[in-house]
């Protein structure tokens, strides 16, 4: 309670809430243990069963929080033993794929959001952000500068972008940029929906049409595996993704299509 009161203000909405969510759910053995009397091998137990119930990146990001904890009320570490979580293999769709997808997403109330995320490779909470005064239909621009997260009470609220380097100013294809001409015309919001629903279609549109199951932020991982196949330079790619780092960009983000594949083992 005092590590997120000290930090409520500084940190993102969505950290306080991810710790504040640690806070109540997890690690219950150790909830009414004194600092001091949290060793390694009280942790290791209370991770021990953590593990029986939540999966390995869960368990990881709750050792974070305890581990932040301590650091700021103690001069210990605690060095466990934690399972890695395991790399989630990420789909990506070949182009006729696509093709069929942005098909069936005409005129659907979430085809605007879903066609920014796959178009442009925005994260959802900067899709849920943008405003009409954002974009500039002259020039074509998308100004993306903030971020629309939930707080700890869950209700949303408007930060800036994830990093400095997510503050960035991307060109729209004609095809994006006619949709949200007409979505100012119409007064309406680019996000239109509940939050959920864009995914929620998403995994529907898939399944109806026999498409590798996707979330609405694996087609960010789709734009970059795009510009990947495209053969876009690095320092572009990302400056339109927004990433601070190429590591991150190339190890979490960049997947080799399958097209691409197929292509590389026949030459």
């Amino acid at each position: 309670d005092k590590y997120i009161a000290m930090k409520d203000g500084i940190l993102s909405p969505s950290t306080i809430r991810s710790y504040d969510s640690t806070r109540r759910n997890h690690l219950p053995t150790l909830m009414n243990t004194p600092l001091k009397n949290i060793t390694k091998n009280v942790a290791q137990k209370a991770f021990n069963e953590e593990a029986k119930n939540y999966s390995e990146k869960t368990v990881l990001n709750v050792y974070h929080v305890l581990t932040v904890v301590l650091n700021q009320f103690t001069d210990r570490s605690l060095e466990i033993s934690l399972a890695q979580p395991e790399e989630r293999e990420v789909n990506t769709l070949s182009e006729e794929q696509l093709k069929t997808l942005i098909t069936a997403l005409q005129g659907d109330k979430s085809e605007i959001p879903l066609l920014i995320a796959l178009f442009l490779g925005l994260r959802r909470s900067e899709i849920m952000a943008l405003e009409h005064s954002d974009y500039d239909p002259e020039t074509q621009i998308l100004n993306i500068t903030k971020a629309k997260v939930p707080d700890k009470d869950g209700n949303f609220v408007i930060k800036k972008t994830k990093t400095k380097k997510s503050r960035r100013k991307i060109s729209v294809p004609a095809y994006l940029s006619d949709r949200l001409k007409a979505c100012i015309e119409r007064e309406e919001p680019f996000y239109n929906v509940a939050p959920e629903r864009p995914y929620k279609r998403l995994q529907q549109l898939c399944e109806k049409y026999n498409l590798p199951k996707m979330s609405m932020h694996d087609l960010r991982h789709q734009n970059a595996s795009i510009m990947l196949s495209l053969g876009i330079p690095d320092k572009y790619a990302m400056e339109r993704g927004g990433w601070s780092s190429n590591s991150t960009m190339k190890n979490i983000y960049q997947h080799t299509m399958s097209e691409a594949r197929l292509q590389t083992d026949a030459k």
